[in-house]
């Protein structure tokens, strides 16, 4: 047997670059939306 050990402590790279790709794919969504579809539509008013 080998005497390594497994790193338990080493963070998913791949794991947390898909996360963070689908959230900036969310707040660009968000940010389109935003000024393209709400701001010339016109803001809600009370």
């Amino acid at each position: 047997m080998t005497d390594q050990r497994p790193n338990l402590g080493d963070h998913p790279r791949g794991t947390l670059a898909i996360v963070g790709l689908y959230g900036v794919l969310f707040a660009l969504g968000w940010l389109a939306f935003f000024f393209f579809l709400y701001l010339p539509r016109g803001a809600v008013t009370p």
